[in-house]
Parts: C-alpha cells; structure tokens; sequence
C-alpha cells in the first residue's frame, strides 16, 4: 500500500510539473505582447515631441532696414521688436507709414518702404497724368501722312486716301483743314466726323 501511495504522489508531482511547464510556455507569447504593446504607446508618444517644431516665431524683414533677414522670436513679436533686430530704420525709411505696434504672426514678412520707392513709384505715375496734355499730337497731319495712316480715319477707305495724297502731290500742300472737302467723295458729314483728328 505504501509503495502504491508513493507512486501516486510521484505521479501527481509529475503532472503537477507537467501542467507548470505548459502554463509558463503558454504565458510567455503574452508577456512579449505586452512588452511590444508598452514599446509602441512609448514610440507613439515620443513621437509628436520629435515631430514638434522648436516653438519659436519666425519673421522675415526686407526694404530699408540696416540687416534684412530671417528673424526668431520666443513669442509673437510686434512690428517695433523686427526692426530693432534688424538693426533699425536706414535713413531712407519711410517709417512714419509703418505700424510699429502691430503683432507679426509667424510665417510672416515686414517690408519697411523707403523715399526711393516712393519716388520712384510717383515718377511712374506721371506720364499717365500728362497724357491729356499730348492728346493734340494724335491727330493726323494730311500733308504728311501715310495711305494707312489715312484710312484709320472715319469714313476713308484706301480710294479717298489715295486721292488726298495725289491732291496734294499736284496742289501743294493743305493749307486748312476744310480744303479735304476738295476731294470727291468727302463732304460736309465726312469732314465734320473727322475735323478734330486732322492738322495741316
């Protein structure tokens, strides 16, 4: 009986070890799925930090400051803090037209404008504020004009320019305007649509 109860013993030891086995290798799998769970929530929030930006504003300034360039601020800068970091105005600046107070985004650019601009952007402007004054240099001269020039005028086609300028090829020159109603098949209605485009 005894020897039977030590076989027994032995045999639920044996089983007992068996199924320790089968339990540490069956919870091994688990343990590296949680160590590659924990090693992907580490990843994924170191991620954003490595991602992030430095957090500082970039501004970059152009025209008439003593150092243009890209500059970074800690925080938002106003208009008056690029220009100190740029060295300040040049003597050309027009600084009286820039808001010194304004807060600059980041991304942003600050174009301080200088007298040469503004006097060069005035000086652009003045042919077209004169052109009135040369509007009378338009008209056509019909004692000098050109067979094209002629039949740009209202109501003469290539027959009456070729007979103004063979008019004025055997009579002289035009001395007045009103001496084109000379010319056969240019009266009254004609000459009063293209008086103010003619000269002699």
């Amino acid at each position: 009986m005894e020897k039977n109860k030590i076989k027994y013993i032995l045999a639920a030891l044996a089983v007992l070890v068996f199924g320790m086995l089968c339990y540490r290798d069956r919870a091994l799998p688990g343990q590296q799925e949680e160590e590659m769970a924990a090693i992907f929530e580490s990843a994924s929030t170191q991620q954003p930090d490595s991602a992030a930006g430095d957090g500082k504003i970039y501004v970059h300034i152009v025209g008439a400051v003593k150092k243009p360039g890209v500059y970074a601020f800690d925080e938002k800068p106003r208009v008056v803090d690029v220009v100190t970091e740029a060295g300040g105005f040049t003597k050309d600046a027009v600084s009286s037209e820039v808001n010194q107070a304004e807060i600059v985004e980041d991304g942003s650019q600050v174009v301080i404008g200088s007298k040469r601009d503004k006097k060069e952007k005035a000086d652009g402007e003045k042919p077209e504020a004169e052109g009135e004054n040369r509007s009378e240099d338009a008209r056509i001269d019909l004692n000098t004009a050109t067979k094209e020039e002629l039949m740009g005028l209202t109501g003469i086609g290539e027959s009456k320019a070729m007979s103004i300028i063979s008019y004025r090829e055997t009579n002289g020159a035009f001395k007045k305007i009103e001496e084109i109603m000379n010319i056969t098949g240019i009266k009254t209605g004609v000459f009063d649509k293209i008086k103010d485009r003619i000269k002699v």
